[in-house]
């Protein structure tokens, strides 16, 4: 099984999020410059990742940042990314759920406003609506 590279949450069109790093080692005897290709090979497009050399025993860990343009249609993608001949499992959604395998290794959507806020928002402008009314009611029998 290839290592798992997510997002937090779900994209949305048109914003860059960065991505689980990748964690390579050179276990050989000389530097190692990392190179980088993806299944589908578009998928490049939407994939930031910068060349990085590994001396002899270093290990590296590389940033990913995924890049999603403004035009993207929602759905969930899966793609296979391989750097320095190790594969990772690169799995995004733009505007639907965040994908199940991304949820299940614990990548929670970022901390975000309670929808119970909003009802925290509305009941004082309907008081001051009721307010209002009575104050208007009793103005009138004045």
């Amino acid at each position: 099984m290839n290592p798992l590279i997510c997002i937090r949450g779900s994209a949305s069109p048109g914003h860059s999020y960065p991505m689980t790093p990748l964690n390579l080692k050179n276990k050989g005897d000389s530097p190692m410059e990392v190179t980088y290709s993806a299944n589908p090979g578009q998928a490049m497009s939407w994939l930031k990742v910068s060349p990085v050399e590994i001396l002899p025993g270093e290990s590296a860990s590389i940033p990913v940042t995924l890049v999603v343009p403004s035009n993207a249609g929602p759905g969930e993608s899966y793609v296979i990314l391989t750097a320095a001949g190790a594969r990772f499992d690169v799995r995004f959604s733009v505007g639907v759920p965040p994908p199940s395998q991304c949820v299940a290794a614990g990548y929670q959507p970022p901390a975000g406003t309670n929808p119970l806020v909003f009802l925290w928002l509305i009941v004082p402008v309907v008081i001051i609506l009721v307010v209002l009314w009575v104050w208007r009611r009793l103005a009138g029998r004045v």
